[in-house]
């Protein structure tokens, strides 16, 4: 069944001045948003980006063409019924906040019901709902704006727009106020209202990193579409250095129990941290996820958990771990594309124990201070032209990180503070076998995960092998330490 299209533009141009050249602002723009996406408008300034967002609020009426919203022309509504539709379907988030400056941050929110007709007591209840949605303090929905911080009045903004519950979100440059670590935060939040609450967002935009975190981005210059991307997505490549080998030392039963455990911690970070297993075979795992910070919040994870529960084996698994952000073409359960082929080489490059990410991903991510990389290093990519600049990324703790920083002639970047996590480890006892490596609907996946995530393994030199103890069955609770919050706000 095809997606509900909640706007449509067709041929849309729009003109000012009357004279004998008049302006043209957009020509003869096409473009459609399914209910649920997440799309950017990205564009220069002039480009005709916010008098796009203004057609489809109805603010503004097109030259030629026509502009629909959940399936209605907006030519066919007189003032009073687009003033409804804004009301009860759309939410708008402006760069200038538009806060009422003599309301408190709940007056704020609370008043766009009132014209709905809802009781106050109602109002103001609903009001503080939106606020915590939107993760505002308690203490700061009683201040007014003067009294907030930039990105406090942006999570205002955004609930006075969720309040009336909209199916529609218009973001005129929510981030051009704020530094860029807010906006980040404020950005995070876009998408994770859009994932949690199936909303559609619109968002303007002249930034493009801001413009990644959306589905699909539309690029305007002149008045004109002329680039579409569609399924920016993070790609992650992992396995075991020196798997093959420690099969053919161990033998298949005690790889299996190793297995075993390398798949239950992936899967629980992967659930953690809001990714999806694309493929896996043996001991490779491909995963996607919506944003880059995810990405590598998972991958961190998925490092310290493997190091915890090392502390109760004779010798160590190392893993590598290969990540990169860019366009990919989905497909059923796969995706494809030169993105996949580039994460999946990275992978491959990665040395033992380490998190390698392309410069896209150390972009991304940059400007949160949970993360710290190294000073970068050029490598030639099997079957990329040229060479490609990549990063590796510190995940054993703030100190280590500092000095390891330094060492690779890098200004290292401070890590917030950990906060406490587990994962659950099951040990076997001898002779019991050990289910395969599978997808957490039961299925086992045949298809290999990515070209090249084990070619540079077969001719590196093994790591020690790891051998577990294998006593009675027991369940254990292993502390590890997570950088970063679970999920983005």
């Amino acid at each position: 069944m095809e997606n509900l299209v909640a706007v449509a533009l067709e041929e849309v141009s729009k003109h000012y001045g009357g004279g004998s050249e008049p302006v043209a602002v957009l020509r003869e723009v096409s473009l459609r948003v399914s209910a649920g996406d997440f799309v950017a408008i990205l564009g220069p300034s002039g480009s005709g980006k916010s008098t796009l967002l203004n057609l489809v609020a109805g603010l503004d009426s097109p030259s030629a063409g026509r502009v629909l919203v959940g399936g209605r022309d907006l030519a066919y509504l007189g003032d009073n019924a687009r003033s409804d539709l804004r009301l009860r379907e759309i939410g708008f988030v402006f760069q200038s906040f538009n806060l009422f400056p003599t309301f408190t941050a709940e007056e704020n929110v609370a008043w766009p019901l009132e014209l709905l007709g809802v009781p106050w007591r109602e109002a103001r209840r609903r009001a503080e709902e939106a606020l915590a949605q939107v993760a505002l303090p308690p203490a700061a929905a009683r201040r007014r704006p003067a009294e907030l911080s930039g990105g406090e009045q942006q999570r205002v903004a955004i609930a006075r727009a969720l309040v009336t519950e909209p199916r529609l979100l218009l973001a005129d440059e929510p981030t051009g106020n704020l530094d860029s670590q807010t906006g980040q935060t404020i950005l995070d939040l876009l998408r994770r209202l859009n994932e949690e609450r199936h909303l559609t967002v619109v968002l303007v935009t002249h930034n493009a990193l801001a413009a990644s975190h959306a589905q699909r981005t539309i690029e305007l210059r002149d008045g004109r579409i002329v680039r579409e991307a569609r399924g920016t997505i993070t790609i992650m490549f992992s396995d075991i250095v020196g798997f093959s080998a420690m099969t053919e030392r161990l033998g298949d039963e005690r790889v299996q129990e190793i297995l075993h455990t390398h798949c239950a911690i992936v899967r629980e970070q992967i659930s953690v941290h809001g990714g999806f297993e694309v493929k896996t075979q043996g001991d490779g795992f491909m995963l996607a996820f919506p944003s880059a910070r995810r990405a590598l919040r998972c991958a961190v994870a998925i490092q310290r958990a493997t190091a915890a529960y090392d502390e109760h084996a004779e010798a160590p698994v190392r893993l590598r771990i290969g990540l990169h952000t860019g366009e990919a073409t989905k497909e059923g359960y796969d995706f494809f594309g030169r993105s996949v082929i580039v994460a999946a080489r990275i992978g491959a490059a990665a040395r033992s124990g380490e998190i390698l990410v392309s410069s896209l991903v150390r972009e991304l991510t940059g400007g949160a201070e949970e993360f710290a990389f190294d000073g970068g290093r050029e490598l030639e990519l099997k079957g990329l032209s040229g060479l490609q600049r990549v990063f590796g990324v510190e995940w054993q703790g703030s100190d280590p990180a500092r000095a390891w920083a330094r060492g690779n002639g890098a200004a290292p970047t401070p890590a917030v503070d950990a906060v406490r996590s587990s994962v659950t480890v099951l040990r076997r006892p001898a002779g019991r076998p050990v289910p395969p490596c599978a997808h957490a609907g039961g299925r086992t996946s045949s298809r290999r995960a990515g070209d090249g995530t084990r070619a540079a393994a077969d001719g590196a030199s093994p790591p020690r092998t790891a051998i577990f103890r294998r006593p009675r069955l027991v369940r254990i609770r292993v502390p590890i330490a997570c950088s970063g919050a679970a999920s983005a706000v």
